[in-house]
């Protein structure tokens, strides 16, 4: 059925879709046409799944002579709605969103295999009055046992803390359940995974670190053995970018470059404030002559405090 014929059939905002053989309920269609009594009976539809929701203007709703297994739990949204009738179909629940109904007055479940509970909660609706009474009866069916499953919940809390907490000698309770350590979450085979590459590529990096301060350090102290290291180092480094692309490792071999200078500058020049400080205290007999105070003060006290412990 196109969208225009369905536009055809709508008067007095009342849209009957009866007897079309439909087997899903044309939401996207019926929609926008913001109609208040909706008639979809005697048709092949077996499922109400994200439709209430779009139909918030309903105040009539029939939906009997279906194949309607379950009933979608949005059907809380229809606030509007007065009649419903899901007679003849293969209902044996409902959901709770039907206590969210307070203006439904008019409830149609016959010849449906309703369970045994919620049976007694309809009862016999084979006139008008009775399908009145079925409203008043299953919203408030559903009430009371969303209250009773809230007292049973509340029922085995407090047993629960009726176990956990006993009184001690003194009278004061103590919560054995705060003391009881949380279980450990196993960690999952992914996360070891990435722990473990993590870890490899942290213990890499520490010791490409270390290996360039090494040869920094042994380029500054000895220019000859630096030399013979870095002669044997670079034929390695030559075969590992030969397989890359010529444009990638120029670029990888700038770069590299590029760090290298910078931390060799900033080497020479932390070795060079180093040997000034040197030389400075060196050529300042105050300063040596502080530092030796210094030296002395924290000596004594280091001697104090060791000698008070090993009387003790």
């Amino acid at each position: 059925m196109t969208v225009l014929n369905i536009k055809d059939k709508v008067k007095n905002n009342k849209l009957n879709l009866s007897g079309l053989n439909l087997t899903e309920i044309p939401v996207k269609e019926i929609a926008p046409l913001k109609v208040t009594h909706l008639d979809l009976s005697n048709n092949k539809i077996s499922s109400t799944d994200n439709v209430f929701s779009s139909l918030t203007s309903l105040v009539k709703l029939d939906l009997s002579n279906n194949q309607i297994k379950s009933v979608a739990g949005d059907i809380g949204s229809l606030q509007k709605l007065a009649h419903l009738s899901l007679a003849n179909n293969k209902i044996k629940d409902l959901p709770k969103g039907v206590s969210k109904l307070k203006q439904l007055k008019h409830l149609n479940l016959s010849n449906n295999p309703l369970k045994a509970e919620l049976a007694d909660a309809v009862g016999p609706s084979q006139n008008n009055a009775q399908f009145q009474s079925a409203a008043v009866n299953v919203i408030q069916y559903f009430k009371d046992n969303k209250s009773d499953s809230k007292k049973q919940d509340d029922k085995q809390n407090k047993k629960k803390d009726k176990k956990n907490i006993k009184a001690s000698p003194n009278g004061v309770q103590n919560d054995k359940s705060k003391n009881k350590t949380k279980p450990k979450k196993k960690s999952s085979f992914v996360s070891k995974v990435f722990g473990f590459f993590g870890m490899l590529i942290s213990y890499t990096l520490l010791l490409v670190v270390l290996s360039g301060l090494s040869l920094y350090g042994l380029s500054y102290y000895d220019k000859r053995a630096y030399g013979n290291v870095k002669a044997k180092i670079l034929p390695y480094w030559v075969s590992a970018t030969s397989n890359l692309d010529p444009q990638v490792a120029a670029k990888v071999n700038y770069y590299l470059q590029q760090a290298g200078t910078n931390f060799d500058l900033a080497v020479q020049t932390s070795i060079e404030a180093s040997i000034k400080s040197y030389k400075w205290v060196k050529a300042n007999p105050t300063v040596q002559q502080s530092v030796k105070n210094l030296n002395s003060a924290w000596q004594s006290l280091w001697d104090s405090i060791f000698k008070k412990g090993k009387s003790t």
